[in-house]
């Protein structure tokens, strides 16, 4: 047996033994044909019932966690995304103390003042339009597996994965940018695989541009991931067409942003695409403290850093310092920028779970604590699994030379890995990334026992 099978089969156990193991239907009335394993860890997923009782499983596990457990009050990012949210609705314009702003993007708060107007500034609102969302997501990652793998195993079970994924479940509640940036980023996969129609093409360049308001890195993924949806074929003669419509998703995609960056002009008098956090977020990655370990990405205290001299009031500014004090220390410490890689790479993809940080400032946490480290520690050992059999399944679409499509899910973790090393690693930013992760995963395990399938 080669070592991917056995890689495979352990993890399934460490699912079982961790209470994953979910039977929707008697196992009698699957047929399966060879796929081996898997079909004993789902017996039902062939069954047209399957997609349904999935799905209200997903979200009865997510409305739990969001009515029974109590979430801390939002503080740090999540503190700043709900308070310039109520600026928005209260004042009108995106500010802080006073001050208008472009630290952070605004599409997250932004959407949240949507919210806050439609339905009342709470926080169970917020936690209601998170529903949504993950609701939305859902259907999404089954389409756009059933696109770029076309395989419909693969696609139900990338997301029954999703549904039992811990880390996603305890997302639900929280006031981050994860739950809305990853919906975009699907939906933007989606209408890129939907058709080749121009009004199809420009669609997907609007989600995308608003996904750019949401995290501006998203700037990186719109080509790449454009140019490999219409791709048909590893040949030379579709690329002329792939990369004209790529170019056009970007384009409008960039159309999308260029108000906001008309309204920086004004305000600042200076040019900032989306937001005035790239230098600080340069320079955090990339100076003599960084950690880069299982808890840390960097130190806050470090000198260089602090040259940077933030203030809201002068934050144009401080970002161009910041900017370039990090560029001068990379020109003048390559090997340290080299050497500091493999240290983000391991920040953004060894650990995992980081949502328990939203509920660590509550009493229900310390009652409950070693519950909380239980469930982490499942999440870890099921997050590493998943990884493995994805990092399998990229060598198994290389041995069969799949088409450019299936490449698809690799290129947006490739993307995410290239910005954590340019930036910092964080293992937040690896989630918009884990539903393509899931999905090759699906696709490996329906496949174990039938390599020819």
């Amino acid at each position: 047996m080669e070592w991917w099978q056995r890689l495979r089969q352990l993890v399934i156990r460490q699912i079982r033994l961790a209470g994953i193991y979910m039977r929707f239907l008697n196992s009698k009335n699957a047929a399966w044909h060879g796929m081996g394993d898997f079909a004993r860890l789902a017996p039902g997923i062939k069954d047209s019932k399957f997609l349904p009782l999935c799905f209200i499983a997903f979200i009865a596990i997510r409305l739990l966690v969001v009515v029974l457990i109590p979430v801390a009050e939002p503080t740090s990012d999540a503190g700043w995304y709900f308070h310039r949210a109520l600026t928005i609705i209260e004042e009108g314009s995106y500010s802080e103390q006073g001050v208008p702003t472009a630290f952070w993007p605004v599409g997250y708060p932004a959407f949240i003042a949507l919210v806050f107007k439609l339905a009342g500034p709470s926080l169970i609102a917020v936690r209601a339009a998170n529903l949504l969302l993950a609701a939305a997501s859902f259907w999404l990652l089954y389409l756009v597996v059933l696109e770029f793998l076309d395989d419909e195993l693969a696609a139900r079970g990338a997301v029954l994965l999703l549904t039992l994924y811990p880390n996603n479940v305890a997302y639900a509640p929280l006031i981050l940018t994860e739950t809305l940036y990853t919906f975009l980023l699907l939906l933007g996969s989606f209408a890129l695989f939907r058709s080749r129609i121009w009004p199809h093409i420009a669609f997907a360049g609007c989600v995308f541009g608003l996904a750019t308001l949401v995290k501006t890195q998203t700037v990186l993924f719109i080509p790449v991931l454009s140019f490999l949806a219409f791709l048909d074929r590893w040949q030379l003669e579709p690329v002329g067409k792939a990369l004209v419509r790529a170019f056009v998703v970007t384009s409008v995609a960039v159309a999308v942003v260029l108000p906001w960056s008309l309204r920086n002009y004004i305000v600042f008098g200076s040019w900032v695409f989306v937001s005035t956090n790239g230098g600080i977020a340069l320079l955090a990655g990339n100076n003599p403290s960084v950690v880069g370990d299982y808890r840390h990405d960097f130190s806050e205290d470090d000198s260089l850093v602090a040259q940077a001299n933030f203030s809201v009031k002068d934050q144009v500014e401080a970002d161009r310092r910041a900017r370039m004090l990090a560029y001068t220390w990379i020109r003048e410490n390559p090997s340290q920028f080299i050497k500091l890689i493999p240290k983000k790479l391991f920040r953004l993809w060894a650990p995992d779970g980081e949502a328990e940080w939203g509920y660590q400032d509550t009493d229900f946490y310390q009652s409950h604590l070693y519950w909380f480290r239980a469930a982490r520690w499942i999440n870890q050992m099921f997050y590493l699994g998943m990884l493995g059999l994805c990092a399998v399944a990229v060598g198994a679409l290389i041995r069969t030379k799949a088409t450019p499509h299936a490449y698809y899910g690799v290129a947006v973790i490739v993307v995410v890995s290239f910005t954590s090393i340019v930036f910092s690693g964080q293992s937040r930013y690896h989630y918009p990334a884990m539903p393509f992760v899931l999905a090759h995963s699906a696709w490996l395990l329906t496949r174990v026992k039938n390599p020819s399938s």
